[in-house]
């Protein structure tokens, strides 16, 4: 018995899938930088761009996985580059951008007191 057929396919050809997951990808990434970067209230911004490009990535090897022959033999049948493309854009904005809330609420729930507005002091 060989091992390789207990293992998933792990092989990724450069073809219209690919091509249409990555360009998908590429367009996705700034916008949900931008996004992440924009609505964040976290001190260290940082944090927040890194988890929403870790969700923007994510996306990407999912629809990989999924739709492509990173994880089956086979292609998704009937799956066409377009709509590849276009779920690719949508799936990895919004999970770059959900990715991206979840750690800005993680890092501001660690580090309350630097987020907590101060206290109104009464003039004199």
């Amino acid at each position: 018995m060989d091992l390789s057929q207990l293992l998933p396919a792990l092989k990724v050809p450069i073809d219209g899938t690919f091509i249409a997951d990555f360009c998908g990808f590429i367009l996705a990434l700034p916008t949900s930088l931008f996004l992440a970067f924009w609505l964040s209230e976290v001190k260290n911004r940082m944090t927040v761009v890194m988890g929403a490009f870790a969700g923007t990535l994510l996306g990407f090897l999912a629809i990989l996985g999924l739709v492509g022959t990173l994880i089956f033999d086979q292609p998704l049948p009937n799956a066409n580059p377009a709509a590849t493309f276009f779920g690719s854009v949508l799936l990895c904005s919004v999970l770059g951008l959900s990715a991206a809330i979840i750690l800005d609420l993680i890092v501001a729930r660690r580090n309350r007191r630097d987020y907590r507005r101060p206290s109104a002091v009464a003039h004199e």
